[in-house]
């Protein structure tokens, strides 16, 4: 019963981290592809991810981006699940989450010439945005644990009070 348990929730961390992060990179890549092609009409030429413009997004991109997604979810749920790494801080988990994402998007960058892969810049602005990016959701991240641990630890001191009552 406890495996039929744990392949259940494996396979529920797994479905909402794709989701969690298709939606994110779906989302950004749409904002970025809206803003650069407003600004930057020359860089149609340049990636295949803004080759239709302020027109959309490929379905090829779309498909890419659900692969990326997906590889990235088993990751997550891989190294933050407590079957595989049990005593492994959390993070050191993020930043091996942090590595693997990095890798994961070179790849598929490399792959699907999502940018001009020859361009030390191009290369710099990805190490930076993916830093930026990633830094932010780990604050957010770091915060909304605090914000648990704060509510867990009330609910918690409410508990020992009514025990308390009750032994009296």
């Amino acid at each position: 019963m406890d495996k039929e348990r744990n392949k259940t929730a494996f396979i529920s961390d797994l479905l909402g981290s794709f989701a969690a992060i298709f939606t994110t990179a779906f989302l950004v890549l749409s904002l970025v592809v809206m803003l650069v092609t407003r600004h930057s009409p020359y860089i149609q030429d340049i990636s295949a991810l803004f080759a239709f413009g302020s027109a959309g997004i490929s379905y090829s991109i779309i498909f890419q981006i659900a692969g990326f997604s997906f590889i990235l979810a088993i990751i997550k749920v891989f190294l933050f699940s407590e079957l595989f790494f049990v005593k492994m801080r959390f993070l050191w988990r993020t930043f091996l989450l942090f590595l693997a994402t990095v890798l994961t998007f070179s790849i598929f960058a490399v792959i699907f010439n999502w940018f001009q892969v020859n361009e030390p810049l191009t290369w710099l602005g990805f190490f930076i945005s993916t830093s930026v990016c990633f830094s932010v959701s780990f604050c957010l991240t770091l915060l909304k644990l605090k914000l648990e641990g704060r509510k867990y630890d009330k609910l918690l001191a409410n508990y020992k009070a009514r025990k308390g009552k009750n032994d009296m």
